[in-house]
């Protein structure tokens, strides 16, 4: 795979795990996998704790993941 796949695929990763931090996607996404107990969240003890809230951390992240992606694209040729 050239640099340009990869970088659009750690684009699309990254817009696609920022719209996390919207609250109805949030819900219709994991919100779900919660209600249906198909997943557990771990015990508040074990829940590292962020500056940002857990909201600002996903965007954070998120803008980490895009700012990789548009560098592999601008660095393509090298």
């Amino acid at each position: 795979m050239n640099k340009t796949i990869i970088g659009l695929i750690v684009i699309l990763i990254g817009v696609c795990y920022g719209s996390l931090a919207l609250d109805g996607v949030y819900g219709h996404t994991l919100g779900l996998l919660f209600k249906y107990k198909l997943i557990k969240a771990p015990p508040p003890s074990e829940v590292p704790k962020s500056i940002f809230g857990p909201k600002g951390q996903i965007v954070l992240y998120a803008a980490i993941l895009i700012i990789i992606g548009l560098y592999l694209l601008w660095n393509r040729n090298i």
